[in-house]
């Protein structure tokens, strides 16, 4: 089988030398230098160095005409629309453009969930906004195709929202890339698996600690596993509304006191450590068992290890694109370091300059770590307790 990977993540991470056999396959990656730089040298397979400013999709043509494919995976987010574009144009089995945009507009799924019986907020797009909405309070601006909360703001009302709609007005194509929408109060939750042919094979259930949106401002975030079988069929069922048959998902939903609303979701796994931890807590790698599922045709279940039951887990995120590339001092104190339930930690380099790309990429945070235990409570108290005793303090670019 020949195999086009689109990479922009970390090789081990991602699992693709679990996922197919490269020496049995034909394998190509194609992205930036720096991605291709972290496939290990031992692997054998092809590699083709992309732009990253210009589109994915327009650069691939051309190979693609000379070099057809079995198949194209990209488990990246921003990636998964090109993918499918491609997959339509060149005949190639996989997700298609309309169920890939299903997956990643936020005013799409919602209109489809709506029309499914399934609570969304009320929303209008930025290119028919009315004279007045219905509901009074808060209203949050949001990109339509944005992912981790970026270019999100909180109005306190509608006249403030759409103010800054106005002063926002001479930013390109602005109307068609954003949208309103109710702002509700209650816990957001996060919801990871993967689906066989409509059914789940994993499913994670996660509470926030502190928010998307707290984190891109500067504050720590986190997540911790519980169980909450009726959500997570919830949660598969908003998947199988959108069209969603075999795929990895991540979806975010807000628990009201009259049941969960439907936030948004995409085609991929959770950032951080969301994929560890489910993988540590059910014995699925999102994207291996994806993957291999997909060359097969059939569900990889040798790639499924024993759960360990009685063990939860959660993860916590110092944010590091915030510093804008300066470096950073961490103060952790020791007996965070030493605490039993801490299974893993990575803190930034003293003196090397952070990263000014947002996003989750343990690598690229100030601080960052799993923890586990037989109690979410427990492991909820320990994320609030290190989030107000680690301190992050920015240094002085030379």
């Amino acid at each position: 089988m020949r195999i086009l990977v689109l990479h922009q993540n970390k090789f081990e991470r991602v699992g693709y030398d679990r996922a197919f056999d490269h020496d049995e396959h034909d394998v190509v990656y194609a992205g930036p230098a720096e991605d291709l730089d972290n496939i290990p040298a031992h692997v054998r397979c092809g590699k083709l160095e992309l732009a990253p400013d210009s589109p994915v999709a327009d650069q691939l043509r051309p190979w693609l005409r000379e070099r057809p494919v079995d198949r194209i995976f990209a488990r990246r987010e921003l990636l998964i629309l090109p993918a499918a574009v491609l997959r339509e144009e060149f005949g190639i089995p996989g997700m298609r453009p309309a169920v890939a945009l299903q997956f990643r507009d936020k005013v799409v799924m919602k209109e489809i969930l709506d029309r499914a019986g399934i609570r969304v907020p009320r929303w209008y797009p930025v290119t028919a906004l009315p004279e007045r909405i219905p509901w009074s309070g808060k209203v949050v601006v949001k990109p339509r195709a944005a992912n981790a909360s970026r270019g999100v703001v909180v109005c306190d009302d509608y006249a403030a929202a759409r103010a800054l709609i106005a002063e926002r007005g001479g930013e390109p194509v602005l109307a068609e890339q954003y949208e309103i929408e109710e702002y509700l109060d209650g816990p957001v939750c996060a919801i990871d698996g993967f689906l066989f042919r409509g059914e789940p094979v994993a499913v994670q259930v996660a509470r926030y600690v502190g928010t998307c949106l707290d984190y891109e401002h500067g504050k720590p975030s986190g997540t911790v596993q519980y169980d909450a079988p009726e959500l997570a069929e919830w949660a598969c069922r908003c998947v199988r509304a959108l069209g969603g048959e075999t795929l990895t998902f991540h979806l975010e939903a807000i628990l009201t006191a009259d049941g969960p609303v439907f936030l948004e979701v995409a085609a991929r796994g959770g950032g951080g450590h969301l994929g560890e931890m489910l993988f540590r807590r059910t014995g699925v790698h999102l994207d291996t068992v994806d993957m291999a599922t997909d060359v097969r045709g059939e569900l990889a279940t040798d790639l499924i290890r024993e759960p360990t039951p009685g063990t939860y887990y959660g993860d916590f995120l110092f944010p590091g694109h915030v510093y804008a590339g300066a470096p950073v001092s961490v103060s952790v104190p020791p007996e965070v370091l030493a605490d039993p339930m801490l299974v893993k930690y990575q803190i930034h380099p003293e003196g090397v300059p952070t990263t000014t790309a947002p996003g989750y990429r343990p690598e690229h945070l100030a601080f960052s770590g799993m923890i586990a235990g037989p109690d979410p409570a427990t492991l909820e108290s320990w994320l609030w307790r290190t989030f107000a005793a680690v301190t992050v303090s920015p240094g002085v670019l030379r």
